[in-house]
């Protein structure tokens, strides 16, 4: 059984201590030489080893978080207050109630922006958010961003000066590389005033596809994930899977078990170029949005490739077509094999996924394929991918009466902003603040205090924090419009 690393319930559970141990012995097995005598010199290179290990997690530990969250649970119908069992729920109301649970985390910006996996905190709001750093500080979380379809989210704390992690590259990892796991197993570094606990162990495997497992629905996507045989428990979700460079090269996600806890085999999110693009995009506060197709794609067997005409080693054959589909529309069939889309080689099933979720719904693309033998190209224009929808709780910040967010395409639409607007809006005036008395209108896109460029919330507060006289903005508009603020 597959299933994602979940928050874990707050429960005492033991935690098994050996794991390091057992994986350093077979290091030492390893390196242990054949002749009758031992080698003095053995024991020196897992000491060697081990130093490396210990450097490593002192080095990381201060950027991983334990978090914990209150998660909104249906209750079974035996469970809701003043109701028999046998009684006809179909009109009433479901009951739902926060359960706490808790998850990892790691801070990607000193500034307080933590990276996690979104189902550690779906369903959750901010206010039910905590964050517990290393040395036992915890924070409420103000905002956050998620993307359910890749199970990513960024959360912010109001922070500064944090040790932050350092993001590696999945494409330089090979089956065989030490990776240490960091984080909050069973809740245990949530009651180790945060000090995340460690495991140890190799990259089993690259390139595994658990959509099915993990979300039969396909509304999330688990695909080109790491293996590791480093010890992945329930509360480890969202923390970091590291090389011995101290680089994250993965964000820990999931476990095959039939105990309910690790076996051995466990599953991260790879940094590369894809998962590196989505966060930053959360980080500055934007919704997501992926491109649909509407085929089932697969890895092309010898048969398919024979059929198709296609050389082996390349392509995604299309199982199904979805009628009405973008796909259907440009007449793609079953037993095409996809080589190329929108100029980008598609190498497999996985560089397709991605390719098609990042177009742009109502672009038209090119795709180049493979059927009866021959090479092909049509002309099909994506729509958009309806799936899960994140939350964004557009990190306002309220300054003198002005609610002050990051633009986002919901806040474009409810705005009716231009598409190109980017930089920092003016949500919403309070009344008779300063704002107001100054004529700031909701809607203004803020450009610069004081002279000084302003493109984030963020960098707005670090100009603003300080200042305690008048105010000199300066907002979008022909010409920009300049507004002196007092307090």
């Amino acid at each position: 059984m597959t299933v994602r690393c979940d928050t874990f319930p707050l429960t005492f559970v033991r935690r098994n201590g050996m794991a390091a141990a057992r994986a350093l012995l077979l290091v030492a097995l390893a390196a242990a030489r054949t002749a009758a005598e031992p080698d003095p010199n053995d024991l020196v290179r897992v000491e060697q080893l081990q130093a490396v290990l210990a450097a490593v997690a002192e080095e990381v530990a201060p950027a991983v978080v334990a978090i914990r969250s209150q998660q909104p649970v249906s209750l079974p119908e035996t469970d809701r207050p003043g109701t028999a069992p046998g009684h006809d729920m179909s009109n009433t109301p479901g009951l739902r109630r926060l359960m706490p649970a808790v998850g990892s985390g790691m801070i990607i910006d000193p500034s307080g922006v933590i990276l996690t996996n979104e189902h550690v905190i779906h369903g959750a709001i901010p206010e039910n958010i905590t964050v517990s750093l290393f040395n036992g500080d915890t924070y409420t979380v103000q905002s956050l961003t998620s993307d359910p379809r890749s199970d990513l989210a960024v959360l912010r704390i109001d922070a500064r000066d944090l040790k932050a992690v350092r993001l590696g590259d999945a494409a330089t990892v090979r089956q065989g590389h030490f990776v240490i796991v960091l984080g909050n197993p069973f809740g245990s570094a949530s009651a180790a005033r945060g000090e995340a606990a460690m495991s140890f162990g190799v990259v089993s495997g690259l390139g595994r596809q658990l959509t099915p497992q993990l979300d039969p629905q396909d509304q999330r996507y688990y695909g080109n994930l790491i293996q590791t045989d480093a010890r992945i428990n329930p509360g480890n979700s969202g923390g970091p899977l590291i090389n011995l460079r101290g680089e994250v090269i993965g964000i820990n996600t999931a476990i095959s078990t039939r105990s309910g806890s690790s076996q051995g085999v466990g599953y991260a999110i790879p940094i590369d170029e894809h998962t590196r693009e989505i966060i930053a995009r959360l980080a500055r506060g934007e919704e997501i949005e992926y491109g649909y197709l509407g085929v089932s794609p697969d890895t092309p067997t010898a048969p398919d490739r024979q059929r198709a005409g296609c050389p082996p080693g390349i392509g995604a054959v299309v199982r199904g077509v979805t009628e009405g589909s973008p796909a259907a529309a440009a007449d793609l069939r079953p037993g095409d094999i996809i080589v190329a889309f929108d100029g980008r080689p598609i190498g497999d099933m996985d560089a397709l996924i991605r390719a098609v979720g990042t177009a742009r719904a109502g672009r038209e693309v090119e795709i180049g394929l493979y059927r009866d033998g021959q090479a092909m190209h049509l002309r099909v224009v994506p729509s958009r991918r309806q799936t899960i929808r994140g939350v964004n709780t557009d990190a306002t910040w309220i300054w003198r009466g002005m609610h002050l967010a990051n633009v986002t395409p919901r806040l474009r639409r409810q705005l009716e902003l231009p598409e190109s607007t980017a930089g920092v809006v003016v949500s919403q005036i309070e009344p008779l603040s300063p704002a107001e008395k100054a004529g700031v209108k909701r809607g203004m896109v803020l450009r610069s205090l004081n002279g000084l460029a302003v493109d984030t919330v963020r960098r707005l507060r670090e100009l603003a924090e300080s200042l305690d006289g008048p105010a000199d903005l300066s907002f979008a508009g022909t010409p920009p419009v300049e507004i002196r603020m007092e307090r």
